[in-house]
């Protein structure tokens, strides 16, 4: 589903073996955009048009057709370093496409902090302001991965995505989450990370994030949590070699979905 620059791929040993470790896993927190949801479109749209001042009504007419060709091959090709909305203002600030996430943290680094704030404010009434509108031309711009409603039954959703967003297109695309255990607006999962700790009783080393950049994941490890690589998001040629070598799991979506949701709690 997702347009990944590291294919889902794996023997099936290695799969079985993922699928055996997700069963027993005690608690699972899963980022959404690039893990549940491809949204590179929408995306695109809110944060070009936030950052150019367009109207609402530039979401649809001209919709993507209003990004100019290079804004959108340098967008996508940042997709895999941005961990939040904040990240979205690099591609317009840029002349060319870091070639690691070392490289994306150092131009961010170089912002503003006062614009940064400015295009992330914009960025979220922007996105607020289309979802009132246009509800269903911005739910088009969204592809929920298949067969993770089960999964979603037991599991916490933790992103850097608003909660009001994450609800409404799993909503629309019947896909049934208490929105308690939805943490959105997360720009340090470890801190919500916690707190699902805390509320489930359990250590630390009990909560599992899956997720698709291996910037969290790393995040996660470090602080003492579970870390799953998910395969089939967004990520680089070397996010697998990283991963490799900090000892965290590149799972394949179908050692996710191969684990019976009543068995993930």
């Amino acid at each position: 589903m997702l347009r990944s620059g590291s294919p889902d791929t794996g023997c099936s040993a290695a799969r079985a073996a993922a699928a055996h470790e997700v069963t027993a896993t005690k608690v699972l927190a899963l980022d959404f955009d690039g893990v549940i949801c491809d949204s590179l479109e929408e995306g695109l749209l809110i944060s070009w048009n936030a950052h150019t001042r367009a109207p609402v009504q530039a979401f649809v007419e001209p919709g993507l057709a209003g990004v100019p060709p290079e804004v959108a091959q340098r967008f996508t090709g940042c997709r895999p370093f941005a961990r939040h909305l904040g990240h979205w203002l690099v591609p317009f600030a840029i002349g060319e496409v870091p070639s690691s996430h070392a490289e994306f943290a150092a131009r961010y680094d170089e912002l503003p902090g006062q614009t940064i704030e400015t295009f992330t404010a914009a960025a979220t009434r922007y996105r607020a302001a289309v979802r009132r509108a246009y509800p269903d031309r911005w739910l088009s711009h969204h592809v929920v991965q298949p067969g993770l409603a089960g999964v979603l039954t037991s599991a916490y959703i933790v992103t850097a995505r608003d909660a009001e967003s994450v609800s409404r297109i799993l909503d629309a695309h019947d896909v049934a989450v208490d929105g308690a255990r939805i943490f959105g607006s997360s720009t340090h999962k470890p801190d919500a990370l916690k707190t699902i700790a805390i509320r489930e009783g359990v250590q630390p080393a009990d909560v599992t994030l899956v997720d698709d950049s291996i910037e969290n994941c790393l995040a996660a490890q470090a602080a003492g949590y579970g870390s799953w690589w998910a395969t089939w998001g967004y990520s680089t040629p070397t996010d697998r070699a990283r991963a490799t070598s900090h000892g965290i799991r590149a799972i394949p979506i179908d050692a996710l979905l191969a684990s019976p949701s009543s068995r993930l709690r």
